[in-house]
């Protein structure tokens, strides 16, 4: 359970891998180092959001698809359940697995209803069901 009591009861939500990716100008363990030592030195509730599968097109080559694998790889070790005081959400499996072809409009972006499988994954991570 992420939480606490009424007064503390927040978590942040932060999913930023490919703009980290990008600003330490593509290099896959520059990107996962910042990632996990920001995730290790905050004490903040945090659940991270893993970066998308991305599709190979004509603004994602082979090399930055595969390096978007590795970022989400490197980042396991130290995500739940490995590290229970890293949770996150993994979307990264959840977009490889939809191969529709609905299931982005422009093969980043992802359709309203991949999103909402987002969602509904976020509200299984967070909410609990009271049982009477």
């Amino acid at each position: 359970k992420i939480g606490g009591d009424k007064s503390t009861d927040y978590v942040w939500i932060i999913g930023f891998g490919v703009h980290v990716y990008i600003r330490q100008n593509q290099v896959v363990d520059t990107t996962v180092k910042e990632i996990n030592d920001f995730l290790d030195t905050n004490d903040q509730k945090i659940l991270f959001v893993s970066p998308p599968f991305y599709y190979p097109h004509e603004n994602f080559t082979d090399e930055f698809v595969r390096d978007q694998a590795e970022v989400y790889r490197g980042l396991l070790p130290n995500m739940a359940p490995t590290n229970a005081d890293n949770p996150f959400l993994d979307v990264y499996e959840l977009t490889r697995a939809c191969t529709w072809a609905n299931c982005s409009f422009d093969r980043a972006h992802r359709s309203r209803f991949v999103n909402r499988w987002k969602a509904q994954m976020l509200l299984n991570t967070l909410c609990e069901v009271e049982v009477q």
